[in-house]
């Protein structure tokens, strides 16, 4: 499922480890690295976007897009697959704000990027399985 830039990404939809969590993967392709190897920040923000917007929508069971985000950089995603989790640390009736972690799972999970993603209520009949939708 997703959008076709999402499918084009090769983007997978998992359950996180904890109830209300939105897990995203992508298998680390050659053509998703920079010069020196690792995956592309663009990369690496679209996947924190996309899982940060999915938990925020089963969170809210509303069509919701992104009005924020912030991300920190903290280690090169070298090996794959890259997991984006998203966490709800505050739904409301019309918002959300959700904290993403990046790991780069072929280098025993290391941390490699974390996110606050803040998604907005656009049409609260919408519902999700939390795969339709990456933010935006």
């Amino acid at each position: 499922m997703g959008t076709p830039f999402q499918q084009s990404l090769g983007l997978r939809w998992l359950a996180g480890d904890e109830p209300g969590q939105v897990a995203v993967e992508l298998e680390l392709r050659d053509d998703l690295k920079g010069p020196a190897g690792s995956l592309e920040g663009g990369v690496v923000s679209t996947i924190a976007d996309v899982a940060g917007a999915s938990a925020g929508a089963q969170a809210t069971n509303g069509l919701v897009a992104t009005q924020h985000m912030a991300i920190s950089f903290l280690a090169p995603g070298r090996d794959g697959p890259v997991r984006a989790t998203g966490t709800p640390l505050r739904v409301g009736k019309s918002d959300a704000v959700v904290e993403v972690r990046v790991v780069d799972r072929g280098r025993d999970a290391r941390l490699i990027a974390v996110a606050i993603v803040t998604v907005k209520v656009i049409d609260p009949n919408w519902k999700s399985d939390g795969r339709d939708l990456g933010g935006g």
